[in-house]
């Protein structure tokens, strides 16, 4: 590898750096009119805030110089009065006091300083990776963007710019730094890299970047007024038991505060709206600069591995997680990551390339069925997948491919794959410590035996997966006819084209929640698109009439085609013996009963989850938290009924671990507090949410294996099971 450092850049595509990249027809990519716009909203949004903090800052100055002029004279006039003017001087105390406090109210919040921190951000050196650095220093040249003032790597599949906060760097040029993902190393060819980091320094050059500084101190100075608040909110408590004028004027204050509390509410809502509709535009914008430099190809197969490899490697975290409570630790996560991606590409049927990276072609990479209706979410923050794709394609732009791997950039990669993963783990379980060292192929082997454990049999194609068996009626099943028996088969029962009728059954029923939500204004948008066509907010309710139609006559396709499924089964069991059918159709039922108690238990756990918040900070009962724990109070019972149930059902609890066990066991026997007439305490509450989630977890797993059981036992009644 070590060979490649010094030539490597000589593969590199290169752009003459006296080209202006305006020269590049970049038309149909990203609309700089639009641009320009969003940044002049944002602009008038920043520009607002900062106008009303002044005035309300003036406002409180001579509101806190008219109540000390007032306290001051009325306690100077109390003087003259002898004892009697004792409650007169108290009197002008108190509104010197709430003078004063309106004002640090207002005032102190601009000065806190809310520290944040990221643990696992380590700053590279030119003299430590001079490849990496040499290959910035070209690109910089490229992009026409300043070089970055400091390098940082993070473990994740990632890469990020951003400024030094620094006051200074509201009005004026502050530090850019760059932070690359080693995540994102492990996933790319070094022509993909480079289009991630061009992208980057799109950033850079984009003047709208200081915006993004005014509106992170504006969301902070925000987060100061509403939430850290804790000494201002003991002062008011404090003076509130002063007596009753003082109450009176501390409730006054208080509704002073909150009005001041709606208002920063709403611009802080006024101001992230802005801010993300911006920040979408900001990223078309540095696509536009990396795709004009890196080409078409590159840049769509660089998003593509780029989001299948952060699904690996959030599935890779969640299982080194839990092997370090364990003690048992991988010594270079990125060599595991590695072979994850690759196993990811072979369940996905997606070839490798001749660095073992896997190449997707639309159809792998879009293995799920869109929804057909969409909109522009006012919360989003980038731009999806599929319209960053379009912008590219549009572009048409031909690129020079690098195929080896990006870590060919780095010095002593193994080692610092090593570093890095070290730091994973300090994160993941300071306190762990290995006692036990995991080879990569024992990850991916444990990985790969959990998907086989709850993969159904090939020869249903999908067609029972992630979704209920429908319901049968009562009494027996009627065997197929002479005339049913030879039209149907396996082949013909479970066709891709029916797994792909339940996919889209299952989209409508999503999209029909979706109009749902825009009827009732939980989704607030004028415009949407169904079927590729743009409609008026006001149709969603004709739109929705029509789907209701089709899902209703999906519904009835689907539970008319699950029964003749099981009847084609039910018909080859009847002709081994009775028994055999009976058992099947019983095993069907008991299937769907297990089913319907795993639904009854998902609400209960949905439930708890729902009302648990509205404890959160409340030491004293209100009609919130009254109403809420009488719901818990339902749902606890429910609760304990259902694990009672299934604690006895010994096919389904002695899979549970022993903790487990245990913790159910004493649940079900110990009358918890909230179950009476006490406050919950929060361990209750997490003991609650956690033994309801962990439970509905295991039991969907249990059930998963007892449908596939019943499956498997299905092709021992079917045409497969004929001698031939």
């Amino acid at each position: 590898m070590t060979a490649l450092f010094h030539n490597l850049l000589t593969l590199c595509p290169t752009t003459n750096a006296e080209t202006p990249r305006t020269a590049v027809n970049m038309s149909n990519m990203a609309p700089g009119m639009y641009f320009r716009q969003e940044v002049l909203r944002m602009t008038g949004g920043i520009l607002l805030f900062y106008i009303t903090y002044i005035i309300l800052l003036l406002c409180s100055m001579l509101l806190m110089a008219a109540c000390t002029w007032s306290g001051s004279s009325i306690i100077l006039y109390a003087s003259y009065q002898g004892l009697s003017g004792t409650l007169m001087s108290l009197l002008g105390a108190v509104i010197i006091l709430l003078g004063i406090m309106q004002s640090v109210f207002i005032l102190l919040f601009l000065f806190h300083r809310h520290k944040t921190s990221i643990p696992y951000r380590t700053v590279v050196t030119e003299k430590e990776q001079p490849v990496l650095f040499d290959f910035i220093h070209k690109l910089v040249k490229q992009t026409k963007t300043p070089l970055p003032e400091k390098v940082y790597l993070v473990p994740d599949v990632n890469a990020v710019v951003f400024h030094s906060p620094k006051g200074i760097g509201l009005f004026a040029d502050t530090d850019k730094n760059l932070v690359i993902g080693l995540g994102m190393v492990n996933s790319l060819n070094i022509s993909e890299f480079k289009m991630v980091l061009a992208h980057e320094f799109g950033h850079f050059s984009q003047r709208s970047m200081r915006l993004v500084l005014h509106v992170y101190t504006i969301n902070k100075i925000i987060y100061n007024i509403l939430y850290e608040n804790k000494g201002w909110r003991n002062a008011i408590i404090w003076l509130s038991n002063k007596g009753l004028i003082a109450a009176i004027l501390s409730r006054l204050f208080l509704l002073m505060a909150a009005g001041l509390h709606f208002l920063f509410r709403n611009m802080h809502e006024l101001i992230n709206r802005q801010y993300m509709r911006l920040s979408r535009e900001m990223e078309f914008n540095a696509d536009e600069v990396a795709v004009s430099i890196c080409g078409t190809e590159t840049a769509i197969s660089a998003m593509r591995r780029a989001e299948m490899s952060n699904a690996c490697f959030q599935q890779l975290l969640q299982k080194v997680s839990a092997w370090s409570h364990q003690h048992r630790f991988v010594r270079n996560i990125y060599e595991a990551h590695s072979m994850l991606i690759k196993y990811h590409a072979k369940q996905h049927s997606a070839p490798l390339d001749h660095q073992q990276l896997p190449l997707y072609d639309d159809d792998q990479f879009s293995t799920t069925v869109k929804s057909q209706v969409q909109f522009r979410d006012q919360w989003a923050s980038h731009p999806t997948q599929e319209e960053r794709e379009e912008r590219y394609l549009a572009a048409n732009i031909p690129g020079v491919k690098i195929p080896q791997s990006a870590w060919t950039l780095f010095h002593n990669a193994d080692v610092l794959q090593e570093q890095m993963s070290q730091q994973i783990y300090q994160l993941l379980a300071p306190e762990a410590t290995p006692e036990q060292w995991v080879s990569p192929d024992d990850v991916i082997r444990e990985i790969e035996d959990v998907h086989e454990q709850y993969a159904f049999p090939v020869q249903y194609n999908n067609y029972f997966d992630n979704r209920p068996f429908s319901d049968i009626p009562g009494g027996r099943l009627e065997p197929f006819s002479e005339e049913e028996q030879t039209l149907y088969t396996l082949n013909t029962l479970y066709t891709k084209d029916n797994r792909q009728r339940i996919r889209h059954y299952f989209r409508d029923v999503q999209d029909a929640a979706t109009l749902h939500a825009i009827i009732s204004g939980a989704i607030q948008v004028t415009h949407f698109t169904y079927q590729h066509v743009q409609h008026r907010s006001q149709e969603a309710g004709r739109i929705l009439e029509k789907l209701q139609h089709q899902i209703v006559r999906d519904e009835e396709w689907l539970h008319k085609h699950d029964l003749l499924a099981i009847r084609y089964h039910y018909t080859f069991a009847l002709q081994q013996a009775m028994e055999a059918a009976t058992s099947l159709q019983d095993q069907y039922r008991s299937i769907l009963a297990h089913q319907s108690r795993a639904a009854l238990l998902n609400e209960v756990t949905g439930m708890i989850v729902e009302h648990i918040p509205a404890f959160a900070g409340n030491e004293t009962a209100s009609p919130q938290t009254e109403a809420a724990l009488r719901t818990l109070r339902q749902q606890a019972d429910q609760l304990q009924q259902l694990l009672h149930d299934l604690l006895y059902q010994h096919h389904i609890s002695d899979l549970w671990e022993p903790e487990l066990q245990q913790r159910v066991t004493h649940f079900i026997h110990y009358q918890y507090p909230y179950l009476q007439e006490n406050m919950p305490l929060p361990e209750e509450l997490e003991i609650m949410h956690e033994i309801s989630a962990v439970v509905s977890d295991h039991y969907n797993n249990s059930i998963t294996l007892i449908k596939k059981d019943f499956l498997y036992r299905c092709l021992d009644h079917s045409e497969l099971s004929i001698p031939h």
